[in-house]
């Protein structure tokens, strides 16, 4: 991971910059911040804007839709993920907007998702760019996440990253749609997603 793209507004919270393991992490207070544990070191990540929560709104809903005709795993929303540890023997656990695990995965898991999911999205925020782009995407392709989307809706931009081979490869989307591996069957609509981009924030 590489620690000089973090924002200094990401550790400006009661917890942030802290060392612990993951379960420590786990039994954090709800504080009305929300955290991320990068390398064994609590993050605190800013809070969604509207743009930002319309945008995943849009993407949940055209996962959920498919999902219910064709359940070939769950998925969910702003939830904790226990990557696994680090080189350093450190944890990782982030928060990503949306994640897929596959049934034959889900079932092996109890009150805690832990492992690569696979498939990740991250909506951008200006203060996250680069964190999102960098940081999760090198610990993503680290542990073997096996598409990692980012949507950029300040930039009008999709980023679509493949693991092959343990690296990601970034695919093209078709057109006005994205035919997802992970999420077998899952096409997504880029044009209903670009009409929450908006023009405010």
């Amino acid at each position: 991971m590489a620690t000089d793209v973090i924002a200094p507004e990401q550790v400006a919270a009661p917890y942030g910059g802290v060392r612990m393991t993951a379960e420590e992490f786990f039994n954090l207070p709800d504080d009305g911040y929300r955290y991320e544990l990068v390398d064994g070191v609590v993050l605190a990540t800013p809070s969604p804007s509207p743009r930002h929560q319309r945008v995943a709104h849009e993407l949940t809903v055209q996962l959920a839709s498919f999902l219910k005709a064709h359940p070939v795993g769950e998925m969910l929303y702003e939830t904790d993920v226990h990557l696994g540890r680090g080189p350093d023997g450190t944890d990782l656990v982030y928060c990503p907007e949306i994640v897929f695990y596959r049934a034959d995965r889900l079932a092996a898991m109890r009150d805690r998702l832990v492992g690569p999911p696979d498939l990740v999205v991250e909506v951008i925020s200006p203060l996250t760019r680069r964190y999102d782009t960098q940081t999760k995407r090198d610990d993503y392709q680290r542990f073997g996440v096996r598409e990692y989307w980012i949507v950029d809706a300040q930039r009008n931009e999709f980023i679509f990253l493949r693991n092959e081979g343990d690296a990601f490869v970034q695919v093209p989307p078709t057109g006005d749609t994205f035919a997802s591996q992970a999420v077998e069957g899952f096409v997504l609509d880029l044009t209903q997603v670009r009409a929450t981009f908006g023009p405010w924030s």
